[in-house]
């Protein structure tokens, strides 16, 4: 289903300006050269384990890959009926330790170079409806 949404929306696209965006990075360890933060710093992430087994872990931090990717540190999260989708394993495209989690709020760290009003230090909210 994501594929067939990620389709459709490159179709719809027609020159708009919006930005092309990665898709599918669920956790920075699956390629670190592509997806990781070249310090190799870890970070505490909840991840998924299989159906109804979510577990604390260890994970390496994420860097910048597209122009407008900010990399935040998450001081507060919470969950919402969509999590328990994937909590369940209703989503198919769930693997062994995806990182979980679309609400939050926490401190910028970095920004890409597309990114001009938000600046490292500034504390932000991911609510649901954008993430």
């Amino acid at each position: 289903m994501n594929t067939a949404a990620n389709i459709l929306e490159n179709t719809m696209r027609k020159g708009d300006g919006q930005a092309s965006i990665t898709t599918d990075v669920a956790n920075p360890a699956s390629n670190p050269e592509k997806y990781a933060d070249p310090s190799m710093t870890k970070m505490k992430a909840l991840a998924w384990q299989g159906a109804n087994d979510v577990q604390m872990v260890e994970s390496l931090k994420p860097k910048i890959i597209d122009d407008k990717d900010v990399i935040v540190r998450v001081t507060g999260t919470t969950i919402c009926g969509s999590d328990l989708h994937l909590y369940h394993g209703a989503v198919m495209q769930m693997k062994k330790d995806d990182i979980l989690g679309h609400e939050f709020c926490g401190k910028v760290e970095s920004v890409g170079p597309g990114i001009t009003q938000i600046r490292p230090g500034d504390r932000v909210v991911a609510s649901f409806q954008i993430a």
